[in-house]
This record gives structure tokens, C-alpha cells and sequence, in this order.
């Protein structure tokens, strides 16, 4: 897979970066990346394919042995497969195993659900691999090898859209009733929006959440001790035209806060105008969501 420099997409993650609403601050980055694999995205399927059998196979055990006699087999299997991930990152993997299976090519006999739909099929599991390889790229300082398919959940184009427009409806407030229709219009000119699935990244919150280092990445790194509001990741899939974009956004509250003129003139009777008072359609309901036919 491979990073598509786009001007417009560029522009737009500079409009979303840094963008102050008194004391709280909005970053986002809008990417996009072809799903055409290199030799190095191969290596790393296949690592990833050896991790999900190790993965599958301790399930199976699990459940005709319960969790206590399999627990030791659960640490053994999980190293395996972090030990092969990270191998094929380094390029340094050696030569042990007689055959690699990659994460497409990986089959196993009991069904898994998932929002991504059946890894029964090859198509599935390539699809998670994109996935990863489009975080591992966005995110290069983190390793999402060890995320599972339950953290994604499918949406479709207008929830994602309604939601994104939700969020940013004050910074729209700010940058004019258009802002967030030609937002979109960039968006569907890469990708082609009535021809997405959709997919939010969302992982569970424990110690090592992948998803607070998201959250760094896109934060300033000069920001007085921000606390995240709100965050998302948005992943459109375009198979025909074998692109991902993937749109991550949050905001957070600044520990010191002086307002500036615009913020006054803004505030009016303890609350913000949003976009939902000019002509942008967010309506789900509607055939036609944020500007976008989909």
C-alpha cells in the first residue's frame, strides 16, 4: 500500500489542524492510500495470517478445554504470532517456518463475527489486513498488528457523514455555511462516496489503547496539557477504485483558556450557532447527506 499525495485532501487536513473554538482545539487528517500491496504489505499479511491461526486455534482449544487448561498455550501462541508481526516489519524474519500463510490465505473452521463480514472468505480477511496496513501507515510510530476485527464497527456514508458534520459543526460555524459540503466534495472526488463501505475504528479502552496514541498523533505537540472530548476514525473503502481514506479527528479542552474577539461575538446567550442553522443539510433521512448523493 502507498500514501496518494493529494493537494486538496492536504489542504483540508490543514483547515482541520489546529483550528481553536475557544479553548477547545480540533485536529483532523484526511489520507488516502492505494490497497495495491508492495513485497513489504505481503510479508506483513503473511505475519498476520500466522498470528490469526495461532489466535484461532487457541479459541478452538478454549472452548473443548476451558480457559485454565489452555491459559499457558494462550501466552505461547500469542507471542508466536507478536514475534512474527514484528519480524516481518524489521525485514529481519528468519527463515523457520517452512511455508508463510498469509492473513488472506489463512482458513479455519469456526465462523467469527464480525462487522467486516465473514473471514470464512478470502475477501474479509484482505480487507483487515487494509485495514491495519492503512493504520500502520497513517500511524507509522504504532504497530496495529495486534488489533482485532471486533474494533471496527460498519457504518454507512450518511451515519458517518451525520456524525463527522455533528462534530464539526462549530468549527463550520466559524469557516462559513459551506465548509463542510466542500469538505465532502473533496472527500467523494478521491474516493467516490456512493461507492464506500464504511468502517469506524473504534478499540476498546484498557492500558494499552491503541486509541489514545491516535489521539496524541494528531494533537499538537505544544498544547498546555489538553484533555480529549471526543475523537473519531473513519475508514472509506473503495474496492473498484482500490482506495482507502481515512478521516481521524478530535477535540480537546485546553487547561488555560483567554478568549479572543471572535470568540465573543460568536457566543451569544451561552451558546454557539452551529452549522444546523444555515442551509447544510445533515438530515440522515434525506436522500441526499451533506451535499453527497449516496
Amino acid at each position: 500500500m502507498k500514501y496518494l499525495d493529494d493537494e486538496n485532501l492536504t489542504q483540508w487536513t490543514s483547515k482541520l489542524s489546529d483550528a481553536n473554538l475557544s479553548g477547545r482545539v480540533i485536529n483532523g487528517r484526511l489520507e488516502v492510500y492505494t490497497m495495491k500491496r508492495a513485497g513489504t504489505d505481503k510479508k506483513y499479511a503473511q505475519a498476520l495470517g500466522e498470528k490469526f491461526t495461532a489466535d484461532m486455534e487457541l479459541k478452538q482449544s478454549q472452548m473443548v478445554c476451558g480457559y485454565k487448561s489452555s491459559s499457558k498455550r494462550r501466552i505461547r501462541s500469542v507471542s508466536v504470532g507478536n514475534e512474527a508481526v514484528e519480524a516481518a516489519i524489521s525485514g529481519s524474519r528468519k527463515k523457520q517456518r517452512i511455508r508463510a500463510i498469509s492473513m488472506d490465505e489463512t482458513r479455519h473452521s469456526a465462523q467469527v463475527p464480525s462487522a467486516l463480514g465473514d473471514f470464512q472468505e478470502i475477501g474479509t480477511r484482505r480487507l483487515l489486513t487494509d485495514l491495519i496496513l492503512t493504520l500502520n501507515l497513517s500511524f507509522p510510530d504504532y504497530d496495529f498488528g495486534n488489533i482485532r476485527a471486533t474494533y471496527f464497527t460498519k457504518k454507512t456514508v450518511k451515519e458517518a457523514i451525520t456524525d463527522s458534520n455533528f462534530r464539526l459543526s462549530e468549527l463550520s460555524s466559524r469557516r462559513g455555511e459551506t465548509f463542510l459540503q466542500d469538505m465532502w466534495n473533496a472527500i467523494d472526488d478521491v474516493v467516490c462516496l456512493a461507492e464506500t463501505e464504511v468502517f469506524s475504528y473504534a478499540p476498546p479502552a484498557f492500558d494499552d489503547d491503541p486509541m489514545t496514541f491516535l489521539c496524541q498523533t494528531l494533537l499538537n505537540s505544544d498544547a498546555d496539557t489538553p484533555t480529549p472530548l471526543w475523537n473519531f476514525n473513519y475508514l472509506f473503502v473503495n474496492k473498484s477504485l482500490k482506495r482507502i481514506l481515512i478521516f481521524s479527528c478530535i477535540e480537546t479542552m485546553r487547561s488555560h483558556y483567554i478568549p479572543d474577539e471572535e470568540d465573543e461575538k460568536l457566543f451569544t446567550f451561552g451558546h454557539y450557532k452551529t452549522a444546523n442553522e444555515g442551509n447544510f443539510d445533515i438530515d440522515p433521512a434525506s436522500d441526499i447527506a451533506g451535499g453527497i448523493p449516496v
